[in-house]
């Protein structure tokens, strides 16, 4: 595009060239925003602005993009070959009221390509894999689609089936003076394993959120152990069920 460029008549060689040195300096350029909650912005074009004291605290969204510093000198116009690659770090509520629970979980991350050459979406494409996706959390899982419909037919339900008909067996037993009040437990207690699956994958969203930046300093790591103390105590209430059934005597 710059040797596409006719030297002014006013302008000598030397110059022409000196202006198109200072043109491409300026308008290939990738430039980041990095925004905080409370809407502050950083603005820069080198590494340097990731170790600048004056960065926002905590950090909303990263936005790169080689258009930003294009268009200023090109009359507005954005370049053929460009890319944008926007990183959100918001998370979702913990008691989550959205009723498509099947739908992944909402995170405006994304990226963009936009380029006349092959070569150049490729060579995006690879630096974002390199960079990003080979970064993946290994919770990455709970924020796809039918993740929710998985953990409920496959484990919540019948962990609250089998925890339930335990219960009612123990405290409604058959000829018993409430053995009438079985089957209302046992649609009662399901119903409130529902609301409680409901809430905790709310809260397992919200403590493994779908992108995290260490100098957040998010204090979900607490409730990670939290969590992971709530997840061993069911699994260590389900084996201390399983002798009396499956071992009666």
């Amino acid at each position: 595009m710059i040797a596409a460029l006719k030297k002014p008549v006013d302008v000598t060689e030397e110059e022409f060239k000196e202006n198109n040195i200072a043109l491409k300096k300026r308008a290939f350029r990738v430039t980041v925003s990095i925004v905080g909650f409370d809407d502050e912005t950083a603005f820069g074009d080198t590494e340097a602005i990731f170790d600048a004291k004056t960065l926002p605290s905590p950090i909303a969204s990263i936005f790169f993009t080689n258009t930003t510093a294009f268009r200023p000198e090109a009359n507005g116009n954005e370049p053929n070959n460009r890319f944008s690659v926007l990183l959100t770090f918001d998370k979702p509520p913990i008691l989550d009221p959205n009723p498509l629970v099947s739908a992944p979980t909402v995170n405006n991350s994304n990226v963009e390509i936009y380029a006349d050459e092959l070569t150049y979406i490729r060579a995006v494409q690879t630096v974002v894999r390199d960079k990003l996706l080979k970064s993946r959390k290994w919770y990455a899982f709970i924020h796809q689609k039918f993740i929710y419909d998985f953990g409920l037919w496959f484990i919540a339900l019948p962990y609250s089936l089998f925890m339930i008909a335990r219960a009612v067996d123990l405290y409604l037993p058959v000829g018993g003076p409430y053995s009438g009040y079985r089957w209302a437990a046992i649609v009662y207690g399901c119903g409130i394993s529902l609301m409680i699956y409901r809430c905790l994958t709310g809260y397992v969203k919200w403590a493994f959120p779908v992108n995290v930046l260490t100098e957040n300093k998010d204090t979900a790591t607490s409730h990670r152990l939290i969590f992971a103390g709530i997840v061993v105590g069911l699994i260590g209430t389900a084996i201390r069920s399983l002798p009396g059934m499956l071992w009666p005597w």
